[in-house]
């Protein structure tokens, strides 16, 4: 990594809470709520976690730029300890993430107090990065760390990165839809609901119940007809806000439910079918921001 482009990276960054030194001299300032002696005291049993390969998890990637820079705050304001693996090799060590420049194109992560283990991270082609957040698995990679000084502790600086794997550990991670959100999904209604006589391009709307990157519940009424478990529903539309999406669905269970007003319905639960990654990208998008607005209410 070229020093010239951190310092350019860092030069507009001004009045913030920590002061970013290299060889005695000031060269930036960088925004942050958490400071470097709010790190935790006890880490000797702290996990070290094993990584996960990316290329297996496509679905799980976030991609876009303002929702890897929150996680990242997220993950600072929280004070997580990160197992940071030193590539290529075995070696790894605990850190935490300081903070984020002002520009929010560079990450801060504090260094090893084992020299030869700091020497290794400096040295190395790149840093694979883990942590968990709110039981979440969070994993990333960054090149190479290039020292510098934050508030005069020792730090490693590192672009930040284009893509991070975020993952329950379960398969995905399955977001209870608010009730607010209403959040739909249009199904074609199937042959065995409409006269043979009628045009079979009608669909009904469905509430949505859960989501996650591998699929969702939906609520249905009551007087319609179960599908069969392993059957396929092609052309639906999931109603995301301000967007609507094609999805194919694999029925996996259902069952009919009593709500507390005494109302029966339909629940179904469904698996997405060859799901493009660009849809995938949508619907993680949605369950991330939907989480952060429920976090920021509690």
């Amino acid at each position: 990594m070229s020093w010239q482009n951190t310092l350019n990276a860092l030069d507009s960054a001004k009045n913030r809470s920590h002061d970013i030194t290299r060889d005695g001299k000031l060269i930036g300032h960088t925004r942050t709520l958490t400071k470097q002696n709010d790190m935790p005291d006890q880490i000797d049993n702290a996990p070290v976690f094993e990584p996960m390969h990316e290329d297996e998890l496509e679905h799980y990637l976030l991609r876009g730029r303002q929702q890897i820079r929150h996680l990242l705050q997220d993950m600072i304001d929280a004070r997580a300890l990160i197992s940071v693996h030193i590539l290529p090799g075995a070696l790894s060590f605990l850190s935490t993430l300081i903070t984020l420049s002002e520009d929010e194109e560079w990450l801060f992560l504090d260094a090893s107090p084992n020299e030869t283990l700091h020497r290794r991270a400096l040295e190395a082609e790149r840093l694979l990065c883990i942590t968990q957040l709110n039981k979440i698995r969070i994993q990333f990679r960054v090149p190479n760390g290039t020292e510098v000084l934050v508030d005069g502790h020792i730090a490693l600086a590192a672009p930040i990165p284009l893509e991070i794997l975020r993952l329950q550990r379960r398969d995905a991670f399955r977001l209870v839809v608010p009730i607010s959100h209403k959040l739909k999904c249009l199904l074609p209604e199937s042959e065995r609901e409409t006269d043979e006589t009628e045009n079979h391009g009608r669909t009904i709307e469905v509430s949505v119940i859960d989501l996650s990157a591998s699929g969702l519940s939906l609520e249905l009424p009551a007087s319609k007809t179960a599908p069969g478990v392993g059957d396929i529903i092609d052309g639906c539309h999931l109603k995301l806000p301000g967007e609507r999406v094609n999805v194919s669905l694999e029925v996996r269970n259902h069952g009919r439910r009593i709500l507390s007003d005494g109302k029966e319905v339909l629940r179904l639960g469904c698996s997405f079918i060859a799901l493009p990654v660009h849809i995938a990208n949508q619907i993680q998008r949605y369950i991330y921001q939907t989480e952060r607005e429920i976090r920021a209410r509690v």
